[in-house]
């Protein structure tokens, strides 16, 4: 081997070396993000200011529900998860109203008014129905699209858990009996 080929053999492993290196680097960095999400996500954040059109036209701001324990679930009437677990739903609220828990079920933008009050009656729904027509609701609960997501307010007005997809439901009720519980 002549001087020169060693000089760039000698180069490449000085770059194999650094690309690992930097690879390595950005593996630890990536794993430690992955390991703080769960504590990001479940630090308790400030719920948005917004306002609660329920199908009876009247309407609530989120702040005028502070001191109150409350549940803010995006439904749609097109969302098979939503109905096959509205009957757990409305038993829970049922279970927890009297205790102080108040339930907003948001339906999302692109539900039908008529659609949203039909499926209120057919399921029975004890509690708020809220139409979000220009998708503002949604949009102020993180940008959410995903139904069913739920959101626990406390107390305080803040946001202490978020469940997105299919919904735990003896979690759900500890947390509500946890956040009524606390002054």
């Amino acid at each position: 081997m002549t001087k020169e080929t060693e000089t760039a053999d000698d180069f490449s492993v000085r770059l194999a070396r650094r690309l690992s290196l930097g690879l390595g680097v950005a593996a630890v960095g990536l794993v430690a993000a992955l390991l703080a999400l769960p504590y990001i996500a479940s630090k308790p954040r400030p719920a948005p200011e917004v306002t609660f059109q329920t199908i009876a036209g009247e309407r609530t701001a989120m702040s005028a529900l502070k001191g109150d324990v409350v549940l803010v679930s995006f439904w749609s009437t097109t969302c098979a998860p939503c109905m096959a677990e509205m009957q757990d739903k409305v038993a829970l609220h049922r279970m927890l109203a009297p205790r102080g828990l108040k339930t907003y079920a948001v339906a999302m933008r692109y539900d039908r008014p008529d659609m949203v009050i039909a499926m209120a009656q057919r399921h029975g729904m004890p509690f708020e129905i809220a139409l979000d027509l220009r998708g503002e609701v949604a949009k102020a609960f993180n940008n959410t699209e995903t139904t069913p997501t739920k959101f626990l307010v406390d107390r305080q007005g803040r946001i202490v858990k978020r469940y997105i997809g299919g919904t735990d439901f003896p979690d759900l009720k500890a947390e509500i009996e946890e956040a009524l519980a606390a002054s």
